[in-house]
């Protein structure tokens, strides 16, 4: 059998469509996807073939109704359906726009504005969504949705699909996959067909899949690591994925991992945070059976990757398998399609020690997020000058290669300057990508240290915001898996540090607050020597991206403009807005 890296370097079969074709032809009858209602009990099942025809089914429809060229909205909470409309996209020569929906916190907004910018030809979903929450997009008084048309696949009766004929174009647009919206709003990122296959051969050879691997995601399947990395990696390796809905995940983590037991699974993956809730919600008593032995590349991205958090769930699950040679920490982004840095397969984390506080002398571990892929290539530069910095030095993360993608969808000048960015000391090596992120180069990779537009900048000093809120959080049970946001605002002696924090609503009888503010106030100033200028506790949730980042940017104007909802305004003496000067607290 043909190894599926031989299609991506044949001219005939450049895209996923091919791939799918492959799969189908050589094992069919293999099962590709599973779905698992609440995380447990399997509803759907499709092989390779069975997942074609449908696909093919949907194509034949979209090209009746012309669609190919247009772009296409996939409104789908979660499921194999998605699945089948994607790569109908895919068949047809639509441009696939992956979109949250009802069950994904303030989604029917989010949904409103990709589908408004996108000028969206069609939405793709199932009858019952269209006839609640989908259909109130229809009302919207918005000339660039006025034409939509509603299209439920689940009502497609299935066809071989020889009625679809085959677009001509091999490496246009594939999808606008938007981005999570976390440090701005969602922007739609072009990804042509080129750029998938470029990165899930990065992809594949970062993890050393192949047929035999097992994959098992929670992750939105609009969203770049659930999409790319679950669904359509399994696609092109032609392996097998168990699919189970994020909510399944976060009423219930230990719901992922006896799935990961259940199924043998070899590549999974997610965020720090869902690390980090997992070994929080565990007990070895309640699961003694959990064997996770099989589990050989645990990958970690999405956000800033915390090694104490690792560290945690290594240790909790070591008893039931877990090797820490799995842990596989990574950097990517929607601009570069999903993958740009990997740590190398089976050596486990690596970390770098570096300063957070001159004034307390006060350090930090950061995880190695590894290399790039051959053909490409990373820079650290000063974002002011646009000179490369020397290594070891802090600066912001280029990149350039195959994977980036093509620019954002209808806007010129913000593609100008986050895809067209030149080295002021090597004019002649071609357009970068502005990541946005900060870090630096070790012998051990990428070191990724923050968010540019998140940093927290006092007197000079620049402040990781996530430092900020774990100290916060470590300094009461009632924090200890809450969310927390830490932003800094203008004061007319200079930038002012204020941090939101989520209270459990399990936690509030009983609690008193005067007491937790002095011990996150004493917690902040003795590892980073700053005054909280306002504390806000909340029981309500802080704003979140559809994929659960915190949205710092968005909170800190919703506190400007008094959004936030808190439990009550704090008076302490320990807040520097409660004081005519700041002064140290201890």
């Amino acid at each position: 059998m043909k190894a599926v890296e031989e299609i991506v370097r044949n001219p005939d079969a450049p895209t996923l469509r091919e791939s799918l074709d492959w799969q189908a032809a050589h094992q069919p009858d293999k099962r590709a996807f599973v779905y698992l209602e609440r995380g447990e009990r399997e509803t759907e099942s499709w092989t390779f073939a069975q997942l074609r025809v449908r696909a093919r089914t949907i194509a034949a429809a979209l090209q009746q109704h012309e669609l190919g060229g247009q772009r296409v909205v996939l409104a789908y909470t979660s499921g194999l359906e998605f699945v089948a409309a994607l790569f109908g996209c895919f068949y047809a020569g639509a441009i696939a726009v992956p979109s949250p929906v009802a069950n994904y916190g303030n989604s029917f907004e989010r949904v409103r504005t990709i589908l408004s910018d996108a000028e969206a030809a069609a939405v793709l979903s199932v009858r019952a969504l269209i006839r609640s929450d989908v259909q109130r997009l229809g009302e919207i008084a918005d000339p660039r949705i006025s034409n939509v048309r509603f299209i439920a696949t689940d009502e497609i009766p299935n066809s071989n699909g020889f009625s679809v004929t085959q677009p001509a174009e091999t490496n246009g647009l594939a999808m606008l996959q938007y981005t999570s919206g976390s440090t701005g709003n969602p922007r739609g990122v072009m990804i042509t067909h080129s750029n998938l296959m470029h990165n899930l051969q990065t992809l594949s050879r970062a993890l050393d899949s192949g047929p035999g691997d097992v994959g098992v995601t929670w992750l939105p399947l609009h969203h770049d690591m659930g999409l790319i990395g679950g669904v359509l990696h399994t696609v092109y390796k032609g392996g097998f994925c168990a699919v189970m809905p994020p909510l399944a995940f976060i009423q219930k983590p230990i719901r992922w991992l006896k799935a990961i037991g259940r199924y043998r699974a070899t590549i999974s993956g997610g965020p720090c945070f869902a690390y980090d809730l997992c070994a929080q919600r565990y007990t070895p008593q309640s699961e003694p059976d959990l064997d996770l032995s099989s589990w050989r590349a645990a990958v970690c991205g999405g956000e800033t990757v915390r090694p104490q958090l690792l560290e945690k769930f290594t240790e909790a699950f070591r008893p039931a398998g877990f090797s820490r040679r799995a842990v596989l920490p990574a950097f990517g982004l929607a601009e570069a399609t999903l993958l740009a840095t990997t740590t190398p397969l089976g050596t486990g984390m690596k970390t770098r020690t570096i300063p957070i506080s001159a004034a307390t002398e006060t350090n930090k571990q950061l995880a190695c997020c590894g290399y790039t892929s051959e053909g490409q290539r990373i820079a650290i530069v000063n974002p002011a000058s646009g000179h490369r910095i020397a290594p070891g030095e802090i600066g912001e993360i280029w990149l350039q290669g195959p994977s980036v993608a093509a620019g954002y969808w209808n806007r010129s000048e913000e593609t100008r300057v986050a895809f067209q960015a030149q080295l002021a000391d090597e004019p002649d090596s071609g357009f970068w990508l502005r990541t946005g992120d900060l870090g630096f180069q070790s012998t051990d990779g990428l070191v990724v240290t923050g968010r540019r537009k998140e940093i927290v900048m006092i007197r000079g000093a620049n402040y990781d915001p996530l430092d900020i809120e774990a100290a916060a959080c470590e300094t009461d049970p009632a924090l200890s898996t809450a969310g927390a946001a830490a932003f800094s605002i203008d004061q007319d002696d200079g930038e002012a540090v204020v941090l939101v924090l989520e209270i459990e609503r399990s936690a509030m009888p009983g609690l008193d607050i005067h007491p937790l503010v002095s011990r996150i106030a004493a917690a902040v100033n003795r590892r980073f020597g700053l005054t909280i200028y306002d504390l806000v506790l909340l029981t309500g949730r802080i704003p979140r991206t559809t994929s659960g980042k915190i949205q710092r940017n968005r909170c800190r104007e919703l506190y400007l403009g008094g959004g936030l909802a808190a439990i009550s305004t704090v008076d302490h003496p320990a807040l520097g807005r409660c004081r005519p000067q700041a002064r140290e607290f201890a």
